[in-house]
């Protein structure tokens, strides 16, 4: 691997912060931390830094229940492979957050019905939805809440955008980005 041209691509791209690998909550908490530092040190307001702080640690809490490539390490059951990234659109001149796992092949059709109906719901709407499911339950598992679209949707400034690639017969490639 070429270092300059990946560092010449993560330059290009706007990346801030990137993360690959085992994810785990003492692992999502430092990372969050420091993300959390390091915005700070850029003078950003202080509310698209709770929104990035957010919107990250609910994609990565997604990473830990849902990922197909669970990983048991000692007693942390929820360690699971993936990826995220933060970073800055130079042209929507707009924070982003990112991420990425593998995802079961069976999850997909009730996956992309929430995601559609994420993207179909303006603010108010949104906020009244997140408050219908919230009071009635029906989302709840044993995972959590089973809301965390709608958290992220609701601090996103744009549609949720989304991709499935579907890797063989039992797994697929999910890819999350929200805007701020």
């Amino acid at each position: 691997m070429n270092m300059f041209a990946f560092k010449k691509f993560i330059d290009d791209e706007g990346i801030i912060f990137s993360y690959s690998g085992t994810v785990s909550q003492p692992i999502l908490s430092g990372i969050a931390e420091t993300i959390e530092e390091e915005f700070k040190e850029f003078n950003i307001s202080i509310d698209i830094i709770q929104s990035i702080f957010a919107v990250f640690t609910e994609q990565m809490h997604n990473i830990m229940s849902y990922s197909k490539e669970r990983v048991s390490r000692g007693s942390n059951r929820f360690e699971s492979p993936g990826i995220s990234i933060v970073g800055y659109d130079q042209i929507k001149k707009k924070y982003f957050v990112s991420s990425a796992n593998i995802m079961d092949n069976k999850d997909e059709e009730k996956l992309l019905k929430k995601l559609k109906k994420v993207n179909t719901l303006d603010k108010q709407e949104l906020r009244k939805y997140y408050r219908e499911l919230r009071k009635n339950g029906k989302e709840k598992h044993m995972r959590g809440a089973g809301l965390g679209f709608l958290e992220m949707a609701k601090k996103s400034s744009e549609q949720l955008e989304y991709n499935i690639t579907h890797i063989d017969a039992e797994r697929s490639f999910f890819e999350i980005k929200v805007t701020i």
